[in-house]
């Protein structure tokens, strides 16, 4: 099967890697020549691509059995309103909207999207799955998350999405980095819920996620995390703060997300748990 890629990053590189070893012709894609060269040296073939470029994407995607979008807003550019409205809309959307247009009427599409979109929607609910409520909130990230579903919801059974929680592997900072450099750069203000539960998606189980997707024809939309119930994000940086000698977060509320527990089963059903996502730093605090 030709496989494309978008998105060698944190996941897209992982995943590349396991269906390149199941057989499957692989292409990746980096937004720069720079990146391109180095993915060239370890899947052989790259190119240069950006999902806002209708014209870039038609020719990747022209002849290929299967897209897999993995490509996702920084980090870096998600800690404000102003930051999330100049960047989600180009990187999930208008990329959703341009691969939709390019893909044929065999082509499968996978994508990566969030538990955000549930917001604080169904926290009523004693646990959240697929068909539970999603938020209307207008905040660019859960909204732009939604809009890109939307897009490849119009793929009808050949797209499934993968609604992810928090990722993390070798190469991400643990959590206790992490609220520090929230204390050091952010001002101690962070724009989650301090009520949200606090799910954590390993890269390996990600990757593992979609290369399951891939060769089992999923469709339709599933969470995927880890089944074990965590923390509250309050309840784990306040005390990674405090044991840092920091005081605690300010919790901005901007991007509300569930603090009922999430339903992992749909997924399940179909053969398939994350089996290396609860974070240990998490265990002592459930």
């Amino acid at each position: 099967m030709k496989v494309l890629v978008i998105g060698a990053g944190f996941v897209g590189s992982a995943a590349a890697t396991e269906l390149a070893a199941l057989g499957h012709e692989v292409t990746v894609t980096a937004t720069s020549e720079e990146k391109v060269i180095t993915l060239k040296e370890r899947f052989g073939r790259a190119v240069v691509l950006r999902g806002s470029d209708a014209d870039s994407v038609a020719a990747a995607v022209a002849d290929k059995d299967a897209v897999v979008i993995t490509a996702g807003p920084s980090a870096q550019g998600s800690m404000t309103p102003e930051g999330r409205a100049k960047t989600y809309r180009d990187v999930l959307v208008t990329t959703a909207e341009n691969v939709v247009a390019a893909a044929g009427p065999n082509t499968r599409l996978v994508s990566l999207s969030s538990l955000s979109v549930y917001g604080d929607a169904a926290n009523h609910l004693d646990q959240i799955d697929e068909s539970s409520p999603v938020t209307d909130s207008a905040d660019p990230s859960p909204s732009n998350f939604l809009a890109m579903e939307r897009t490849y919801s119009q793929a009808g059974d050949r797209a499934v999405i993968l609604r992810c929680g928090d990722i993390f592997g070798q190469g991400d900072p643990p959590i206790a980095e992490k609220v520090k450099m929230a204390h050091q750069y952010l001002g101690g203000s962070v724009p989650f819920s301090g009520e949200a539960l606090l799910y954590r998606l390993h890269v390996e189980d990600a990757a593992a996620a979609v290369v399951h997707a891939v060769e089992n024809d999923l469709s339709g939309v599933f969470n995927l995390t880890h089944a074990e119930v965590p923390p509250t994000n309050a309840r784990l940086f306040d005390t990674l703060s405090a044991e840092q000698g920091l005081p605690p977060l300010e919790y901005r509320n901007e991007i509300a997300s569930p603090s009922s527990p999430i339903s992992v089963e749909r997924l399940a059903a179909t053969g398939f748990r994350a089996s290396k996502s609860f974070d240990p730093a998490l265990t002592a605090l459930r």
